[in-house]
């Protein structure tokens, strides 16, 4: 039986003055997976620089810098956003002073969702 690809998003809002650089676990996959897209979103504050990582690895090879006030998308490119089963997904502010800062993961799944443990 062909399975049919599905895209889930994680992510994560966060707030401060300014919004400090950190590295927040969102999500740990279930079955083997791919991060497709990355998506930035950020507001006040001149800057942020926003990855994802998959254990301690970027998803991306460069931080994407977050739209103000829109988002703005990088892709992972060759295998850096393959995650294993029990793999953990975090998303990061790397740096920047933005009040308010929105992080997505864009996750393509293949397995049947019957399959998910």
């Amino acid at each position: 039986m062909a399975y049919l690809r599905r895209i889930v998003t994680q992510s994560i809002r966060l707030t401060g003055s300014p919004v400090a650089s950190a590295t927040h676990v969102v999500w740990r996959a279930p079955v083997a997976c791919t991060v497709t897209k990355v998506h930035g979103y950020r507001t006040g504050g001149a800057a942020a620089a926003v990855n994802a990582k998959i254990g301690s690895d970027d998803v991306l090879a460069a931080d994407l810098t977050a739209g103000n006030g829109t988002f703005t998308s990088g892709t992972p490119t060759g295998t850096a956003g393959d995650m294993a089963a029990g793999e953990v997904l975090s998303l990061e502010v790397a740096s920047g002073d933005a009040t308010l800062v929105v992080i997505q993961a864009d996750i393509a799944i293949d397995a049947d969702v019957n399959d998910l443990p």
